[in-house]
């Protein structure tokens, strides 16, 4: 290194540091090979030529010799071609940051709305909490005042509720803003706890009563745990179910009538507007606290435990109870993983004698997996259901009917008080001569056009083969299923929901699980019907393997796509759109832009253009200058509401299907499905907590009918996997001289040994734990002794009260006699009941 070059790179490094403004130590190799070690202060002065090339100038540079410090050559060399090109590429990503940085401004100035997205969301929405009011009834635009009136006047009959009437501003369809007229509603705490007795809720009992949860009553209030304290013995849950009931529970009167809509003595007025649109929606508000211990400890938190108990108090039984069995489900499919991978890795591609015993194996343990799992989540639901007591839910008969529940006013048989009625014969005609055929008709209508989609398929395949045609015609049958398949699902969908309506069924338990009966075989017909054809018709087990296999991965990333991420990316540019036509365009300099002035100079600095600004646009920039804040109530307008977990469940157990009905033609169906729900538990989760509007919660014993169905789907599955082991070859290359009636035979005989092994372990597990059920005996044993002890001391005290008197009339004496015995026998009734 010459004398010339030592002095350039002395400067550069000293101009280098003064930019940082930090101490650094160089090492450089003068012509001589010595080690110079140069070492700078802050801003030291600049060094000149001759004390750059003086190996002895004591203030900046100090000659190190070999004894002190050893550098290898080759070390030296290679570390200052790393710093140089590390300062160049330092220099380069600088530029295109700048870079990057004009052309955003740029773009912002363009395009306003653009600078909402490319900007963190706190900078262009604030939502203010809501903390006056529980739930919110919106109405359309162009509703009447005289409307709005109407309504108002019918829910302040409950004078406990709080009702104040707004106009607010919500996003509607495609994103354009509408001032709407809203309620938001809360109530006094009387009123809630009254709500609580006319629901029948369980709250927890103190422990010296006996402990456990039990049916909320007035007059027994103070038996209960925290009733003293509102906010710890009310949960938002709990306050918002109350309203629900109480909206719910408001009842037309004779010759009532809003608009063109007339309605009948007794109708449900709220469930009625919304049916024909007088109401937009009615929705609940999130607490910000809760969501937000929901957000990091659920959500954020990926292979934590999914919280149950928060999610049960916050978003409701019903829903916590789909989480619990998504986790237990996903849980349950490490098994099958496992073991699937197992024979994948020590079967799959062995000899075929080997693969054959393979094959049959996998059957026989598909079809004690499925059934040890369904028994084992029975007993599952049994501790959730005593966990959060719902365990001895109320009976059919003391349910309260469905809101759109239609029928005459009659007393009630059980309960004594007037309810609609809607007789039993009226809605299995209506099953029989309508929904039968309706539905098959339906499913026979798509069966033949899958199926002859298939065939298609088969015949252009053959035409591609045979005669060389364009490979592009392939995928026109494929097209065509994708097409049809979607109109059918949204068509029947329709119909089976009008179905439902019709046969008018009185709870909603009942309602829910007819209605899963009918959508699960559509779902049965639309989703099994090419592997079915595939494996029975083609008899391909190895286009049946790439068939599952494809459905399996290109169905799940599909389905977390369709229902998170772009229904995520939508709300997102919806509140987006409407912080722009609130509060006008971002600023394209700063997220707080406090000065317009310098907000207005910096524009022309980015074009480098002359553009004058007109009045206008000078008054949207000072609107965008200011705090851009929302209430909570506009922004949870805005967002998507949850269509409930109907659509969660059928995918699931869709996927149940692929796993047990045809999983031993391909073993990685069970890795393949446990992938996919690691993230479906999150996607679901983060679709509750940061995508739609907070549902109602809703209280369930169970996951209701979807158990029934999966269990239908296990016995699918042993006649499945019976008939494949006949039909696929292993039993023919295990036996070489089996007849085909010999072969029926034993497939046979295999499916009641299944069938028998499956009834078995089902009835040698109970379905409610032994400690499960030893806490609820406790329990009542401790109910009971409190009353007996209660009664005896109301007994004594009556007994003291006539042992007192000195002296009484004889009319006297026989009133008081009838009053204590008509005291002794209520008591005695109530320890009874």
């Amino acid at each position: 290194m010459d004398l010339g070059e030592e002095n350039k790179m002395c400067s550069q490094v000293w101009l280098s540091e003064k930019q940082t403004g930090q101490k650094s130590m160089k090492f450089f190799q003068n012509s001589n090979h010595d080690h110079i070690l140069i070492e700078r202060d802050l801003y030291p002065p600049l060094l000149g030529n001759n004390e750059c090339s003086s190996k002895h100038n004591g203030e900046y540079f100090r000659s190190e010799s070999d004894e002190d410090r050893e550098f290898d050559e080759d070390d030296s060399k290679r570390s200052w071609k790393k710093k140089k090109c590390l300062s160049l590429d330092s220099r380069r990503w600088d530029n295109a940051k700048e870079s990057i940085s004009k052309a955003s401004k740029m773009l912002r100035r363009r395009i306003p709305q653009s600078g909402h997205l490319m900007t963190a969301k706190k900078f262009w929405l604030q939502t203010i909490p809501s903390n006056d009011c529980d739930i919110v009834v919106a109405f359309p635009p162009d509703t009447p005042e005289s409307t709005v009136a109407w309504l108002q006047s019918k829910i302040q009959r409950l004078s406990e509720l709080t009702v104040i009437t707004r106009t607010l501003t919500f996003s509607r369809q495609r994103a354009q803003l509408a001032s709407c007229f809203a309620f938001q509603i809360t109530a006094t705490y009387p009123a809630f706890l009254r709500g609580l007795e006319e629901m029948h809720v369980p709250k927890h009992l103190k422990e010296e009563l006996g402990g456990g949860r039990k049916e909320f009553s007035l007059a027994e209030g103070g038996n209960f745990h925290h009733i003293e304290d509102a906010e710890k013995f009310l949960t938002s849950a709990d306050r918002q179910s109350v309203l629900l009931h109480f909206l719910n529970g408001l009842r037309a009167e004779k010759g009532d009538f809003v608009g063109d809509i007339k309605f009948r003595e007794g109708e449900a007025i709220v469930p009625k507007c919304l049916s024909c649109g007088i109401i937009s929606q009615v929705y609940p508000l999130h607490e910000n606290t809760g969501l937000e211990v929901l957000q990091k400890s659920w959500v954020q938190k990926v292979f934590g435990l999914q919280p149950l108990d928060k999610i049960s108090e916050y978003f409701g039984i019903k829903i916590a109870f789909y989480f619990a069995w998504l986790g237990h489900y996903t849980t349950a499919l490490t098994v099958p993983a496992i073991v699937g991978l197992a024979f994948w890795i020590f079967f799959c591609g062995r000899a075929e004698f080997l693969e054959d015993i393979g094959f049959v194996l996998f059957s026989f343990f598909n079809v004690i997996w499925a059934t040890l799992y369904l028994e084992s989540w029975k007993r599952r639901s049994a501790e959730l259901s005593y966990e959060w007591g719902t365990i001895d839910n109320r009976d059919e008969m003391l349910s309260e009917p469905r809101p759109l529940y239609q029928g005459e006013d009659r007393v009630s048989e059980v309960t004594g008080k007037p309810e609609p009625y809607y007789p039993a014969w009226k809605r299995n005609f209506f099953r029989y001569f309508v929904t039968a055929p309706v539905i098959l008709f339906s499913l026979l209508t798509v069966f033949f056009s899958v199926f002859l989609i298939l065939e298609f398929q088969q015949w252009i395949d053959f035409l591609i083969q045979e005669k060389n045609y364009f490979q592009f015609i392939r995928y026109i049958p494929k097209i065509l299923l994708a097409i049809i398949i979607p109109i059918f699902d949204g068509f029947y969908h329709k119909v089976a929901v009008w179905l439902n309506d019709m046969e008018n069924y009185k709870i909603d338990a009942r309602y829910e699980n007819n209605l899963i009966f009918k959508k699960s075989m559509f779902q049965f017909v639309n989703s099994f019907l090419a592997l079915f054809y595939t494996a029975f018709y083609l008899q391909d087990m190895d286009k049946l393997k790439e068939l599952l296999a494809a459905l399996l991965i290109t169905r799940q990333v599909v389905g977390n796509i369709k229902e998170s991420l772009i229904p995520y990316a939508k709300k997102q540019i919806k509140l987006a759109k409407m912080s722009f036509d609130l509060f006008g365009a971002l600023s394209p300099t700063t997220t707080e832009p406090n000065d317009v002035t310098e907000t207005l100079e910096e524009h022309k600095k980015t074009d480098g253009d002359k553009h004058e600004f007109t009045d206008s646009e000078k008054e949207s920039m000072r609107k965008s200058s200011g705090p851009r804040q929302v209430s909570q109530v506009e922004v949870e307008g805005s967002t998507p509401q949850y269509e409930g977990t109907f659509d969660d469940y059928l995918e699931m157990f869709i996927q149940f299907g692929y796993v047990t009905l045809f999983s031993s033609a391909y073993p990685l169906a069970g890795l393949c499905a446990l992938l996919n729900n690691l993230i479906e538990v999150r996607s679901d989760a983060f679709k509750l907590c940061f995508i739609h509007q907070r549902p109602f919660p809703q209280r369930v014993q169970n996951i209701g009918s979807w158990q029934t169905a999966m269990e239908v789907m296990g016995i699918i599955g042993v006649v499945v996997n019976c008939a494949l082991i006949g039909l696929s070859g292993p039993v023919h290359r295990i036996f070489p001289n089996i007849t085909g009636a010999q072969t029926v035979i034993l497939i046979i005989v295999l499916e009641h040994i299944m069938l028998l092994l499956k009834l078995l372990i089902s009835a040698a597990i109970p379905d409610i734990p032994h400690s499960v059920a030893q806490k609820l005996a406790k329990i009542e044993y401790k109910r009971r002794e409190v009353e007996r002890m209660m009664n005896k001391q109301r007994v004594m005290e009556i007994q003291g009260r006539m042992d007192s008197k000195d002296s009484i009339s004889p009319v006297s004496g026989d009133l008081e006699d009838k009053e204590t015995q008509y005291e002794i026998e209520s008591g005695d009734t109530r320890i009874i009941a």
